[in-house]
């Protein structure tokens, strides 16, 4: 039983950023995120006593029938492509290109949109042969194992497939409990020096997961809601730490990201892991990922003494009103301490902020823009509300009739797809381009940018930043 694990093409302008993204769109510039989730799941089909490839279409380069061809050679007996909304309807052309070259093969797709779509998607593509929902490690590990000892796929939790002509919803699988029970990501078959982010500057770089699921219900998220679900689970310090220590002993790893939703939401935890790396000497940097109302000095000193130099923050607004209308859980207050506390301990922050929520303004606008600027971060991202399906925001704008596509394409994130009574549908645009504008080229972040210049690896991020920067702008204005 051979198993191939895809990241399938994304044909057109920019570049596909789907695997580990939970906001999936086009980017212009070509910083492929490592495909952590894909990378578990080659690791548990491995693990089950299976033959396994792994094959990025995106990073490669491929367009849908190159990308069948080489699936044609390696002859898997079952494929998983990864999906997303904006990307679907090219996955699902990759499927058939994949049932045209290998008759025999089975189709499965995981993913946000198949799992919110999975009825219609079977039914109306015969190439697909099943999909699995919500969190998929364990399903595809079941449809496989199933698959090779020649057995139904009516026991397999968590399984839309199809049998003689007819689509069978199997039910829900629950949540994985105890997340150290999973493998360590297969670094040894998902490798490559080009999955790589715009923040990174070590030589060799790689992605860690430390926990699932986000108890917080902001209107926007997709994940909570389709994949990993409302419940927190994280990984013991101890097993986080040891696949640390892997990744830098076999590896050779250097930087670290850690992409969960919030890293530091269990606190002891957080500590835990921080002491851990010191204890037991495992020399790297990272990035961390986390909410402003989970940050205290302590916290943040541990991380600085454990190797943390950047953390990732999810601001979103500077509005009040506009924070509630999310159902962010945060207040403008909480952003400024935890953005001093971070300056004050030496870790350089991001700050992420959305633009087009129903309930938007040009005066909220305004107000966002100017706490971008008086936050003071390292750097900062604006984005467009992409209204995914899934997410509340996708049901609101629905049922109100705002939302604005005519294709799934749309959902890529290079146009606004939100017009309220009060925001009509261009203003996000023109704010996310307007406030890169404003926060970026200004004096003052001039200034603090070089001041906080220490060393050649700083020089070279903050001209790696600044080229994406001035790429970004002119892609949007493209658009």
């Amino acid at each position: 039983m051979k198993v191939l694990i895809t990241n399938p093409p994304w044909p057109g302008e920019g570049f596909g950023a789907r695997s580990d993204v939970r906001w999936p769109h086009k980017r212009s510039d070509k910083f492929i995120e490592y495909p952590i989730y894909l990378a578990y799941l080659v690791a548990i089909v491995r693990e089950s006593g299976y033959q396994v490839a792994f094959l990025d279409a995106i990073l490669e380069d491929l367009d849908i029938q190159q990308f069948a061809r080489r699936v044609a050679k390696i002859k898997p007996d079952v494929v998983v492509l990864e999906c997303s909304t904006p990307s679907i309807n090219f996955d699902l052309q990759s499927a058939a290109a994949i049932k045209k070259a290998l008759p025999s093969v089975r189709t499965v797709l995981v993913g946000s949109h198949p799992t919110v779509y999975h009825r219609e998607i079977m039914n109306e593509n015969p190439e697909v042969s099943a999909i699995c929902r919500g969190e998929f490690d364990y399903t595809v590990r079941d449809l496989v194992r199933a698959r090779a000892e020649g057995r139904s796929w009516s026991e397999v939790l968590g399984l839309t497939w199809r049998e003689d002509g007819e689509i069978r919803v199997n039910p829900d699988r629950p949540l994985i409990e105890n997340l150290d029970e999973l493998p360590f990501p297969a670094r040894d078959l998902v490798e490559s020096p080009y999955y790589r982010q715009g923040t990174f500057r070590g030589k060799r770089c790689t992605t860690v997961v430390t926990s699932r699921g986000c108890p917080f219900h902001c209107t926007y998220c997709l994940w909570p809601n389709t994949l990993y679900g409302h419940d927190f689970r994280g990984r013991s310090a101890e097993n986080v730490v040891d696949e640390l220590e892997e990744a830098v002993k076999k590896y050779g790893i250097d930087e670290v990201y850690f992409d969960d939703d919030s890293m530091a939401l269990d606190r002891q935890r957080m500590l835990d892991i921080c002491r851990l790396i010191v204890e037991r000497g495992v020399k790297f940097e990272w990035i961390s990922q986390c909410r402003v109302d989970s940050m205290d000095e302590e916290v943040l000193r541990a991380m600085k003494s454990a190797g943390c130099r950047y953390i990732r923050f999810g601001v979103e607004s500077g509005s009040p009103r506009m924070l509630k209308l999310m159902k962010k859980g945060i207040t403008p207050e909480q952003a400024m301490e935890t953005f001093r506390l971070s300056r004050k301990v030496g870790i350089r922050t991001q700050a992420f902020f959305l633009f087009g929520v129903p309930g938007e303004t040009e005066e909220t606008v305004r107000e966002t823009i100017e706490f971008a600027k008086k936050l003071k971060p390292g750097s900062a991202q604006f984005a467009v509300a992409i209204p995914h399906p899934g997410t509340e925001l996708f049901r609101t704008t629905t049922e109100k009739g705002w939302i604005r596509y005519r294709r799934w394409e749309d959902f890529s994130s290079c146009l606004g797809m939100i017009e309220t009574p009060e925001f009509p549908l261009d203003a996000a645009e023109r704010a996310r381009v307007r406030a890169y504008k404003e926060f970026y080229f200004r004096p003052s972040f001039f200034v603090q940018t070089i001041l906080s210049i220490k060393n050649w690896d700083d020089f070279k991020s903050v001209a790696k930043s600044a080229r994406s920067i001035i790429s970004r702008i002119g892609f949007f204005n493209k658009n």
